[in-house]
C-alpha cells in the first residue's frame, strides 16, 4: 500500500550549516519552502464555502504528492496567526516551486499569499516516518508542537560588521551544542539574499525553554540575528536530528566560542490534515 507523503507533517529539517560533530562528511539536498501566509483582505467565509476550499486544498495536496514533488506539509498553530502553513517541495528550481504554489486553491481564491525560500536539507528528511507507516499504515500518529524558529538578520547586523564572523561561529557553535544536547530536530540557514536567514526547530520541549534557549545564542544575544517564533505541529519520527551529546560533556551549559568562517558559507520541518483556508 503507498503511503501518501503529503501527509507526513513537514520537517525543515536542518542545512549543514552548523558544524557537526558525526565524522560523517556533511550532505545537502536542496528544497523549497513554501510559506502560506493569511491574505490581508482575507474575511470569514461561509461554511460551505470554507469546506470547499479545503476540500480542493486537500485535494491539490494529495496531487503534488503523487507527482513526487511535495515531500511535506502542515500547519502553524499562532494566535494571530502570520504564517498559515508550509509546503516542502523537492524540485527542479525556485521558479518551479513558485508555480506550483500559484496553483493551490488557499492562494486561487485569495485566502493565502506565498514567499518560497531555497534552503539546502539533510537528506532523508521525514524517512524514518514514512518507513514506520508503510509497514504499518495503521500506526498512530505521535503529534506535537515543536517550537520553530526564523533567524533574520538583527538590528546589529551591519553596525556589528568586524565582529560578525566571529559572533556567527559562535552561534554555529551554540547550535551544534544544543543539537547535541538533544534539543533541536533541525536547523539551518536559508539560501536567499533576504532577511531571512535561517531556522532553528526544537523536538518537543516548552515553548518558553525554546525562546530561553536561543535567546542566549552569542549572535542574537549581540542582535546581530533576530528571532522570530512560531508553533509547529509535527508527528514523531520526522524531524532528522537526534541528540550526539559525548560522554562527559555537561548538558547543561552550551559552549560559545568564536573564530573566523563565515556562517553564510559554512556547513549547517498536524494536527490537522492541511491549511486553514
Amino acid at each position: 500500500m503507498r503511503i501518501n507523503r503529503a501527509f507526513l507533517p513537514l520537517v525543515l529539517s536542518g542545512l549543514s550549516l552548523f558544524a557537526q560533530e558525526s565524522a560523517a562528511p556533511n550532505r545537502t539536498t536542496r528544497y523549497f519552502v513554501v510559506f502560506l501566509r493569511p491574505a490581508p483582505a482575507r474575511k470569514p467565509l461561509e461554511k460551505a464555502d470554507g469546506e470547499r476550499i479545503q476540500a480542493a486544498h486537500m485535494a491539490n495536496i494529495r496531487s503534488m504528492a503523487d507527482e513526487g514533488s511535495l515531500i511535506s506539509a502542515g500547519p502553524f498553530d499562532d494566535s494571530p496567526a502570520t504564517i498559515s502553513g508550509i509546503f516542502v517541495f523537492q524540485i527542479g528550481s525556485l521558479q518551479a516551486a513558485q508555480a506550483l504554489a500559484a496553483q493551490d486553491p488557499t492562494v486561487i481564491e485569495h485566502r493565502n499569499t506565498f514567499d518560497v525560500h531555497a534552503w539546502d536539507g539533510p537528506p532523508g528528511v521525514g524517512e524514518q516516518y514514512y518507513e514506520e507507516h508503510l509497514l504499518d499504515p495503521d500506526a498512530p500518529v505521535n503529534m506535537q508542537i515543536h517550537p520553530f524558529c526564523m533567524l533574520y538578520r538583527g538590528a546589529d547586523w551591519d553596525r556589528k560588521e568586524n565582529k560578525r564572523d566571529a559572533l556567527l561561529l559562535a552561534h554555529e557553535r551554540y547550535i551544534e551544542r544544543l543539537r547535541a544536547m538533544g534539543k533541536l530536530g533541525a536547523a539551518g540557514a536559508i539560501d536567499d539574499r533576504d532577511e531571512l536567514l535561517g531556522l532553528v526547530i526544537f523536538r518537543t520541549i516548552a515553548f518558553d525553554e525554546a525562546q530561553r534557549l536561543l535567546e542566549k545564542d552569542p549572535a542574537v544575544e549581540a542582535g546581530v540575528l533576530r528571532a522570530e517564533y512560531h508553533r509547529w505541529w509535527s508527528a514523531d519520527h520526522v524531524l532528522p536530528w537526534r541528540s550526539t551529546l559525548k560522554p562527559g560533556w555537561s548538558s547543561r551549559e552550551p559552549p560559545c566560542r568564536s573564530g573566523r568562517r563565515s556562517w553564510r558559507r559554512s556547513p549547517s520541518g498536524i494536527r490537522r490534515s492541511g491549511i486553514d483556508a
